[in-house]
Order: structure tokens, then C-alpha cells, then sequence
């Protein structure tokens, strides 16, 4: 049995990265944490917000679509060919839960679930 030949690549330190200005920015200005009387996760189930912007959704979008094409990138560099893509989204939308679920913890952020979809959404494009 062969093993195929994975290239050194720059990609995962480059997801690092960029993970790490996601969750910077996602949770900034980081202060005032407290249990705000619901259930973390109540944003999934809420009703779709009466008001967005176009910055809103352009800045969800465009800020996950780097974080797909790397990881992307990295998982085809790392000889999982085949499921780069599918992998790249699912861990992309895991973040943004995860950063989502975190902001109902900080009063001056609204966690949402369009901004979970438009990341997804982001991170899609990216990784195609």
C-alpha cells in the first residue's frame, strides 16, 4: 500500500490565523461576560431579525470565505482530495456556531441565526 505524498504546505498555520482574527473579531470587545437569563443556542430557534444591513451580510459573508479557501486548501494539501471541500464547510460552520453560541454571553453582541447561515454561506464559496 502507497502513501500518497502530502506537500509541506503553509495552509494550516494560515486556518490558525485566520481562525484566530474570526474569533477576535466575533467576540470582541471581550468584557462583560455574564449568563444573560436564556439558553445559549435560543438564537438557532429565534425569528429572523426585522432589520439588517448590507455590511451585515457582505461582512459575514466575505469574512468566512478566506477561512473556507484555506481550509480547503489545506485539506486537499494534506491528501484528503475528496472530501476538502464538505470538510472545509462543516468545520467553517462549527466555528461560527461556536462564536455565535459564545456572543449570548456578551451583552454588547447579538448572536444570530442569519449570521450563522451567511458564514456557512461564506465559507462555501471559499472552499469552492
Amino acid at each position: 500500500m502507497r502513501t500518497p505524498h502530502l506537500r509541506k504546505t503553509a495552509a494550516w498555520p494560515l486556518v490558525w490565523i485566520y481562525a484566530i482574527l474570526i474569533v477576535y473579531a466575533s467576540l470582541y470587545p471581550f468584557d462583560s461576560w455574564r449568563i444573560q437569563g436564556i439558553a445559549p443556542w435560543a438564537f438557532l430557534t429565534a425569528p429572523l431579525p426585522r432589520y439588517w444591513t448590507g455590511f451585515d451580510v457582505l461582512a459575514n459573508v466575505v469574512g468566512y470565505a478566506p477561512l473556507g479557501f484555506l481550509l480547503t486548501l489545506a485539506f486537499v494539501r494534506s491528501g484528503r482530495t475528496a472530501w476538502a471541500l464538505t470538510l472545509a464547510v462543516l468545520v467553517a460552520a462549527a466555528l461560527s456556531l461556536c462564536m455565535e453560541t459564545m456572543q449570548s454571553y456578551l451583552p454588547s453582541r447579538i448572536p444570530s441565526n442569519v449570521d450563522l447561515a451567511l458564514n456557512t454561506f461564506g465559507a462555501w464559496l471559499g472552499a469552492g
